[in-house]
């Protein structure tokens, strides 16, 4: 649960740097996400479903890096805010996808309507602090 909180945190925060188009920030908030859930699936790499099936996380990570969120950081140094939005959109559904499968659909990941953290700074003009 703890690495997922992080996952949580960068990504939403990935979010506002998108909204803001501080791609630079954007990019961190990206790295950071992409780390994140590969520790998560280092610290739990199997689940198990209600029926008792071993649900191989790896896979299922593997194969959204190398879709959805490899797509989301094309967009990203593409500087394509639409894109971004799009991508992002489906990043969320395809984090459900993952909940539904592993018997957690109760778990609702949803666009983000406040930052995780109110000391970032999203404006990629922004002068203070030097």
């Amino acid at each position: 649960a703890h690495a997922m909180q992080d996952v949580g945190y960068h990504f939403s925060n990935l979010w506002f740097a998108g909204q803001h188009e501080h791609w630079d920030l954007a990019e961190f908030y990206w790295l950071e996400t992409r780390s994140h859930l590969q520790w998560a699936v280092r610290i739990i790499p199997i689940r198990k479903n209600l029926a008792g099936e071993d649900i191989i996380l790896k896979d299922i990570l593997e194969g959204f890096e190398n879709g959805p969120l490899k797509q989301l950081h094309d967009a990203i140094a593409a500087r394509d805010k639409s894109a971004f939005d799009k991508t992002y959109r489906t990043c969320v559904e395809t984090c459900y996808s993952c909940h539904k499968v592993s018997d957690k659909p109760f778990i609702r990941p949803q666009i983000p309507t406040q930052p995780e953290s109110p000391m970032i700074n999203f404006d990629p003009n922004a002068k203070w602090p030097q």
